[in-house]
């Protein structure tokens, strides 16, 4: 079972996602280019892209499920809060995602380019969010 991970600020605050959707993973982009010659096209290798994924599932209110992490919350709302909460701050989420070996297969600074969420029938939380790398601006190139 993957597990994905979201904090803030340096470990100020984490989260554990208590379900990870059964398909995801991330794309990711080359800004490649055309260009016409005299007698035929040409592909112009470029930079990478920044990487993005989307996520949609469910925040639990009030339940413990089977499929849930250890470390993972049982009130939907305090997922809702962490996002809601640290989004507008103007500083980069970070992502991690560990295999079911605990192998660690992602781990990058991100941005939550949009979240929403609504409450379902049975209390839970439905969300989905578009999650997408960040690359912190140096001097250096």
């Amino acid at each position: 079972m993957y597990q994905i991970i979201f904090s803030i600020n340096n470990n100020e605050e984490a989260v554990v996602l208590p379900a990870v959707p059964p398909d995801f993973g991330p794309e990711i982009p080359q800004n490649n280019d055309t260009f016409s010659g005299l007698s035929r096209d040409y592909n112009l290798l470029g930079t990478m892209g920044l990487w993005s994924f989307e996520l949609s599932s469910i925040f639990p209110v009030g339940r413990r499920y089977s499929f849930m992490p250890a470390d993972a919350l049982e009130d939907g709302w305090q997922y809702v809060g962490f996002f809601e909460r640290n989004r507008p701050r103007g500083l980069p989420f970070r992502c991690v995602v560990l295999d079911s070996g605990g192998v660690c297969r992602l781990n990058s600074a991100c941005s939550i380019d949009s979240f929403t969420w609504k409450v379902q029938r049975n209390g839970n939380i439905a969300y989905a969010m578009t999650v997408r790398e960040y690359r912190f601006v140096s001097g250096v190139t």
